[in-house]
């Protein structure tokens, strides 16, 4: 394994699997994926989804991987949760050229980068921090600012996942000669699909959800938790105009404690709100092809990006998004992105209005959305490696 790379990771994850895969075909025989636990695939309590969730695409598939087991108690469940057993020992068997870390959240991850600094490997780094996701005390920023700045010094590559990521990077010693952009992605199928298949999957579903033509589908699709605030999306139904209120539907897709608040504030609503439960990543593309609107109206509790905007966009969906979503400085000047206050339910309803008016489109942002590819991700990478 000489001269390879390797990155650690917690767990597999559906968003991030697709990237190695891609590294593998760009780089065969190069790169080699260290798991503390395969949990998710194996199936786990999740404990915000209030279920046990195992993926159901095949996340180990397509790039060589070795899952270490390292569990202390309820896995992913706290920093203690990921041991660093065995880390030092195989960095120090296979001297990769560089490692890649994709968080600091584990005592695997810690153990990770002490080891690389022992061993003198490069460290490389693809995170999803950055410094807006969290109201804080000056204290606590002082303090979060100081532990990054001291953790960077050892790093020498990072991929930045996006505009708020990279300020990051930035405001805490990164140079622009160490950043190279590998932005936040998702593995969509839907790119490759016709025009005429997307339209069949978005008829069957809106059929199924007895939704017309005629009537705009309102779409959340994620965890049902304070930090999400789906409720937001039933009061701004409620200040919509009342021909607006009657051509709109809501569907939730996903589960949660907040889902029985939900259905009875819902009742009220006259049959307009469906609840879908918890949707897996084979079937879930239909439901951003039978929604005409996505809405994300996230609390500044830890939205750090909100990866169903990128997968509502390769659908061709609207959006509307809280400034407390971090993609909001991705997306928020897209023609058919609506960014509003946290909160705010009289500005959700008026961007509900608004974008109601557009025709749907399936690929009205198809060309922007390239740079947010797991193969322009990947190769980023993959390129970055090469130079070495």
């Amino acid at each position: 394994m000489s001269g390879k790379l390797m990155v650690f990771d917690s767990h597999p994850v559906q968003y991030k699997a697709p990237v190695y895969q891609e590294l593998a075909r760009l780089i065969p025989g190069t790169l080699k994926v260290v798991y503390a636990t395969d949990c998710s695939v194996r199936g786990h309590r999740d404990r915000d989804f209030g279920q046990v969730v195992a993926w159901d695409t095949r996340l180990l598939d397509g790039y060589e991987h070795l899952v270490l087991n390292n569990e202390r108690g309820t896995p992913l469940l706290g920093f203690r949760s990921l041991t660093g057993r065995g880390i030092f020992k195989l960095l120090k068997q296979f001297k990769p050229q560089a490692v890649l870390i994709s968080q600091f959240l584990y005592e695997a991850d810690l153990i990770t980068y002490l080891s690389c600094l022992f061993l003198r490997i490069p460290i490389w780094i693809r995170h999803e921090t950055q410094d807006e996701a969290f109201a804080r005390t000056a204290l606590k920023r002082w303090l979060r600012s100081l532990a990054y700045r001291i953790i960077y010094r050892g790093v020498s590559r990072a991929f930045y996942i996006g505009r708020l990521n990279r300020e990051h990077l930035l405001r805490h010693g990164f140079t622009d000669d160490r950043l190279t952009p590998a932005l936040y992605c998702v593995d969509s199928s839907l790119p490759r699909m016709s025009a005429e298949s997307k339209a069949g999957m978005r008829n069957e579903l809106r059929h199924k959800l007895r939704v017309t033509d005629e009537e705009t589908l309102v779409l959340f699709s994620g965890k049902l938790i304070p930090k999400k605030d789906p409720g937001l999306i039933l009061k701004a139904l409620d200040l919509l105009s009342p021909a607006r209120r009657e051509r709109t539907k809501v569907v939730f897709v996903g589960s949660g404690e907040l889902l029985e608040d939900l259905r009875n504030d819902a009742a009220r609503c006259e049959g307009r709100v469906t609840f879908a439960g918890f949707v897996n990543q084979r079937e879930i593309a239909g439901y951003y092809l039978a929604a005409d609107l996505l809405i994300l109206p996230s609390r500044r509790l830890g939205e750090t990006w909100g990866l169903v905007v990128n997968e509502a966009l390769h659908a061709g969906c609207s959006v509307i998004v809280t400034d407390a979503v971090g993609s909001h400085r991705e997306f928020g000047a897209w023609e058919r992105v609506r960014v509003i206050k946290e909160r705010d339910a009289h500005a959700c309803a008026r961007a509900m209005e608004e974008l109601a008016t557009y025709p749907r489109s399936f690929d009205w942002c198809a060309g922007d959305m390239k740079q947010y590819s797991v193969q322009a991700a990947a190769q980023a990478i993959a390129s970055s490696l090469h130079k070495k």
